[in-house]
């Protein structure tokens, strides 16, 4: 390290040691839920094991200028285990190249840029961090297998911003690539049958085995169990709600300023039903369809939030999702933005 800091004092090159490449570096952090990607907890072949710095080390894409977070090159703290797509890219969704890879890529969500050593504090990144309590708790999974965000409310910082974490860590990490995909589907469904024959011994230890956070999409396991449990509860008729109270919706404002959920009541439920068509206007047109559960279903997939879904539709980290889709009703074309602002109180 303080080679490093003599060549950043007199503005040389860097050269860094690759000691996060040697075994007594890598065994320990493999230790803590072993041989899987932290961040789409695939198994991964010993070769083809790569140590991440969550905080790129000697550049940061999209920040010109930035000579990356050199002073935590060595700070196992900045390390983490991941498989080489969601390093360097490659992965596939139906024969398309999918996703940007992490590689020096570290946008963030608020906060200022961290220049200087001690800075990083004040940064809140975009993309979800393995290591960060809470933020695995931010993912979630439906019963296809596809990675989506939990229910788990927006941060104020999303809220700003406009933009949803887990999504955007979906789409640079490519999370819903086609085979974790699949094979995630596979394991929800077994594990959704081994949880009705779940009381037989031999049937819990091995539900216990997949759940385990060193199983490969062990998170994926846990949610999928634990909907057949909550589905196995009996229902309480004095837990539950005054019917007026049940049916007052709660418009929660933070959610208008990330997702299209409490807006699809100022919509033509028939319209909705069939799909209301989106549209960008962008060197090309590109079209997409808002769906009735207020997801955006764009080049075969589907979004929670706008701006994800535009990111996806161009391919740039930049756009607004807001202000770029056009929505078409009661003969009317407006942007997204327009639309909620009309609507939110």
């Amino acid at each position: 390290m303080d080679v490093v800091r003599a060549a950043m004092a007199e503005n040389k090159e860097r050269i860094f040691k690759a000691h996060w490449t040697d075994d007594e570096v890598r065994d320990p952090l493999l230790a803590l839920i072993g041989q899987k990607c932290w961040y789409c907890e695939t198994i991964i072949q010993r070769a083809d094991v790569n140590v991440d710095h969550f905080r790129p080390k000697s550049e940061v894409l999209d920040e010109p200028g930035h000579l990356g977070y050199w002073w935590l090159a060595y700070e196992i703290e900045n390390y983490r285990i991941t498989c080489k797509h969601c390093n360097s890219g490659g992965a596939r969704f139906d024969g398309v190249p999918e996703g940007r890879a992490k590689g020096s890529r570290f946008p963030l969500l608020a906060g200022p840029r961290a220049w200087q050593p001690g800075n990083e504090r004040l940064e809140q990144p975009l993309l979800l961090d393995p290591a960060q309590q809470g933020d695995p708790d931010l993912l979630g999974f439906d019963s296809y297998g596809y990675a989506r965000r939990s229910n788990a409310p927006y941060s104020p910082a999303e809220a700003q911003s406009g933009v949803c974490r887990a999504d955007e860590t979906i789409r640079i990490l490519a999370l819903n690539a086609t085979q974790i995909t699949e094979q995630r589907r596979e394991l929800m469904t077994e594990i959704a049958e081994l949880a009705q024959i779940s009381s037989l011994p031999t049937v819990q230890a091995r539900i216990e085995r997949k759940v385990h956070p060193t199983a490969p999409w062990s998170s994926a396991a846990t949610a999928a169990l634990a909907l057949q449990r909550a589905c196995a509860l009996p229902t309480d008729p004095a837990a539950q709600p005054e019917t007026a109270l049940s049916a007052t919706t709660v418009f929660d404002r933070h959610r208008s300023n990330v997702d299209l959920r409490n807006l699809l009541e100022h919509l033509d439920p028939a319209e909705l039903a069939a799909g209301i068509p989106l549209t960008i206007h962008y060197k090309k047109d590109v079209r997409a369809v808002l769906q009735r559960d207020g997801r955006i279903n764009v080049l075969g997939r589907t979004w929670g939030t706008p701006t994800s879904a535009a990111r996806v539709a161009i391919g740039s980290d930049d756009v607004d999702g807001w202000d770029f889709w056009r929505l078409t009703t009661a003969g009317v074309e407006q942007s997204l933005a327009d639309f909620r602002a009309k609507h939110t109180p």
